[in-house]
């Protein structure tokens, strides 16, 4: 350091800012296990145990930082997506699948007795004491019933483009498209002005960018989306997010469409334009509830998975004493064959066991709209196993609890204060619901009514699977060797940068037996190892993160940073899991606990011990947070 025109000796504090750096590297293995709830069976993991920190090498060492990472052999070779391969034409008509993503987690779900990897794990974001919680409510599709994304998806996908073609005018050669089900992930973003597909992470910086199919440059991207005139929110109108499964056709189908835009078809429609045709033709496919239905209720096994743990899960609440209740947006019809697939009835055979398990049952509750409308219309469904019929319920506000549920406990409708009467509860943090739509089923309901939230994210089975692969373990190591050594690398440079420009202000030739030149010379060659490292340590990052998906990478993070995805499962979904019938390996009057929440210098004291501490005497003790 430059103090006063001399050479002073570098503070003790400095000497522990590597700990700063690597602090989250160190402690992901920890903080994961402290907020996991784990089935109740006896298994064992091996998590990467915490990195040590040692301080930086003295400033004229001639070498930088050793890593063993740079000694192994790579196990991972880049995969050339078809985005970043030499261009040519893309042929559409072919169908092109691969285990990945939601589609690997869904699909996983058939097996899910035999998985090694990810165990039914139920992870907390914020404390909730289950015996607070009087009712326990699910959505129930891509919640209660997962849907096979390379049947029900490309259903949909197809019944779509039948739609741009006779409403909307696009070229009948479309109708021999194809779907792929693997190629996007939850938590992207739609550029609709651009035609881009952004993957961001929880600054909203945009690591990974496609235009239809091709891949942006980093410049392009730094051009488009970070120019010093202003930063885009990512939000409506001129964005959207991709936060649920239902999303993932439309997004493939745009990208689809912005191709053929570029090629020179569509010249008379904008990308705004061609987004909005593609929602609108995807959205009605999934509203045209006759369709749909008697598609699925031909085979429901073709289009989705059963979880033959559903109704244990369910059963294993209610005998708590806790009411349970369905709340979907699927209209009755549809529910009960739906329902009564995952009871385990054959095809057309519809009864009324199922509904045994529910206390209420709200179908067509145009959630979000159910959160914050109070003035949506209830409506008791009559004759549910027959020709049923809607009727509208009067004197809402004179009925109890007991006596609303007399004539019946379907209804279709309805808003959040119907649910709370019909439920008898005074507040929604006695309310814990289950659903896997980030702002549908999420946000709303938590931000807006402080109902307690859990999330179902059927591609956690995937990104656990991958993370704990023995190959994903080799290549974590060895990024956070990389990332020490280029920190290592960085405080060198600084310090031998800091010391030739002393000795030249001061006009010495020579100090402790080495001249200015001497110091240029090494500050050259550890900068030439640096580019070397971070080389290396780029490549690593890419190879690891297409061990979980070979465009998007890993779905929780982008590069080092939490994606904007996992910002979102943080700051709103209380818990979160794989399956909803995880919920069969935890105790009904389970008090989940979060981890504690770290800043940067937290770290400080766990990682390197200061010798110069005031307060030697005193050991660190980790407080847990109140109950909240």
């Amino acid at each position: 350091m430059i103090k006063g025109g001399q050479h002073t000796t570098t503070s003790p504090r400095s000497l522990f800012k590597l700990a700063q750096g690597v602090l989250f590297l160190a402690l992901i293995p920890s903080a994961i296990g402290s907020s996991t709830y784990q089935p109740l069976r006896a298994h064992s993991r091996n998590y990467v145990g915490r990195a040590g920190v040692s301080p930086p090498l003295r400033a004229l060492r001639r070498h930088s930082c050793r890593s063993h990472a740079t000694e192994e052999i790579r196990d991972v070779d880049p995969v050339l997506t078809d985005a970043e391969a030499p261009h040519s034409p893309i042929d559409f008509r072919k169908k092109t699948t691969s285990m990945a993503g939601a589609y690997a987690g869904t699909i996983g779900m058939m097996a899910f007795t035999n998985i090694e990897g990810y165990q039914g794990e139920i992870f907390c974001n914020r404390n909730t004491n289950m015996k607070k919680i009087s009712a326990v409510g699910f959505d129930m599709d891509y919640t209660l019933a997962l849907y096979r994304p390379d049947t029900f998806e490309n259903l949909v996908y197809k019944e779509a483009l039948k739609r741009l073609v006779n409403k909307k005018g696009y070229p009948e050669s479309i109708l021999e498209y194809e779907y792929d089900p693997t190629y996007y992930v939850r938590g992207l973003h739609v550029d609709k002005n651009r035609g881009n597909i952004l993957k961001l992470d929880r600054h909203k910086y945009v690591k990974v960018a496609y235009h239809g199919f091709s891949k942006l440059s980093k410049t392009e991207r730094a051009e488009l989306y970070f120019n010093s005139k202003s930063t885009p929110e990512f939000t409506e109108p001129n964005y959207q997010c991709l936060d649920t499964l239902f999303s993932l056709p439309e997004a493939y189908l745009y990208s689809q469409m912005i191709t053929i835009k570029d090629s020179g078809d569509l010249e008379h429609k904008s990308y705004f334009e061609i987004w909005k045709d593609v929602r609108q033709s995807v959205d009605a496919s999934h509203w045209s509830h006759e369709y749909l239905k008697r598609e699925v209720a031909k085979d429901p096994a073709q289009y989705i998975v059963r979880d033959p743990h559903l109704f244990e899960s369910l059963r294993h609440l209610k005998r708590s004493g806790r009411k349970v209740f369905l709340l979907t947006n699927s209209f009755w019809e549809y529910t009960n064959v739906v329902m009564n697939f995952l009871w385990g009835n054959a095809p057309g055979v519809l009864t009324d066991e199922w509904q045994e398990i529910f206390d209420v049952i709200i179908a067509g509750s145009c959630k979000p709209g159910f959160f914050v409308n109070n003035r949506l219309q209830l409506y008791r469904v009559q004759n549910p196993q027959e020709m049923s019929t809607l009727t509208h319920v009067e004197g809402l506000h004179d009925l109890s609890s007991a006596e609303l549920l007399e004539g019946g406990k379907i209804f279709q409708g309805g808003n959040w204060e119907n649910l709370h009467k019909m439920l008898d509860i005074q507040s929604g943090s006695e309310l814990l619901y289950v659903g896997d739509h980030m702002y549908s089923d999420v946000i709303r309901s938590k931000r807006d009514l402080g109902w307690r939230t859990m999330m179902v994210i059927p591609e956690l089975l995937h990104e656990i699977d991958r993370m704990e692969s023995p190959l994903a373990q080799r290549e974590f190591s060895a990024i956070r060797e990389l990332y020490f050594q280029r920190a290592c690398q960085e405080d060198q440079i600084n310090e031998l940068s800091v010391k030739a420009v002393d000795m030249e202000e001061m006009g010495l030739e020579e100090e402790d037996g080495a001249t200015v030149e001497d110091y240029r010379e090494a500050l050259g060659h550890v900068s030439e190892n640096l580019m070397q490292t971070k080389t290396e340590l780029r490549d690593r990052l890419k190879s690891y993160h297409e061990l979980f998906h070979p465009i998007w990478g890993q779905l929780f993070k982008t590069g080092l940073q939490n994606s904007i995805f996992a910002q979102h499962v943080e700051k709103y979904a209380c818990l979160y899991t794989s399956h909803a019938s995880n919920f069969r390996f935890v105790s009904p009057t389970c008090n989940f606990r979060s981890m504690a929440d770290l800043l940067p210098h937290d770290g400080l004291r766990r990682a390197v011990p200061n010798p110069n501490s005031r307060d030697k005497g005193l050991e660190f003790t980790q407080g847990t947070s109140n109950d909240s």
